[in-house]
């Protein structure tokens, strides 16, 4: 019994059940500091900031490698998507916090899936050290891994004009927002977490 209690329990710890998942959660945060809810089934919704705003993460609580449950399963991999909530790559904070609302991304729910899609990345994002053979079987399954879905929507926010112009264009910065996010589990599972 002993047994089964502590099994379930590393189960549950970092990629659960789908009941797991806090269904939406609402919050605040100003320019420099990083926001962190627990969302369930042993993951972490994380707004990390930078200079011009946040980037959205998940990650898990428990250790099973340090890495972004959402950046190895949201393209594009080295541009502005939908992980940015700041103004970079050209777009302006007015931009990020209007036109780019809400944004829809994905994440990986267990460590298994987590360390797949890495090494599906690493491969396509540094083809040239792989053949065209592991470029290709790569490219065709990245993503394909079981996803819950998330959905991240402004609900009000200030903007303010940036230190420094870049290019000559002031592309502003995020000072402050309020947001709700929406959490979908992923429909079939299949696996569990080890």
């Amino acid at each position: 019994m002993m047994r089964n209690t502590i099994i379930l329990s590393l189960l549950l710890g970092v990629g659960g059940l789908a009941q797991d998942y806090v269904p939406h959660l609402t919050g605040e945060v100003s320019r420099g500091q990083e926001y962190q809810r627990e969302i369930g089934s042993g993951l972490l919704f994380r707004l990390e900031p930078n200079e011009e705003g946040w980037m959205i993460r998940i990650v898990p609580k428990a250790t099973c490698g340090e890495g972004d449950w959402a950046a190895v399963v949201n393209a594009p991999y080295r541009n502005y998507n939908s992980l940015h909530v700041d103004a970079s790559y050209g777009i302006t904070a007015k931009e990020a916090v209007e036109k780019m609302n809400p944004r829809e991304f994905s994440f990986v729910v267990s460590c298994e899936d987590y360390r797949t899609e890495s090494q599906r990345l690493d491969v396509v994002m540094w083809a040239y050290s792989h053949s065209q053979q592991e470029v290709d079987e790569a490219m065709a399954k990245l993503a394909t891994s079981p996803v819950g879905k998330g959905k991240f929507t402004i609900l009000d926010s200030r903007v303010s004009p940036a230190e420094r112009e870049i290019g000559g264009k002031n592309c502003g910065k995020i000072d402050w927002l309020k947001f709700r996010l929406d959490i979908t589990p992923p429909v079939d599972r299949g696996r569990k977490s080890p």
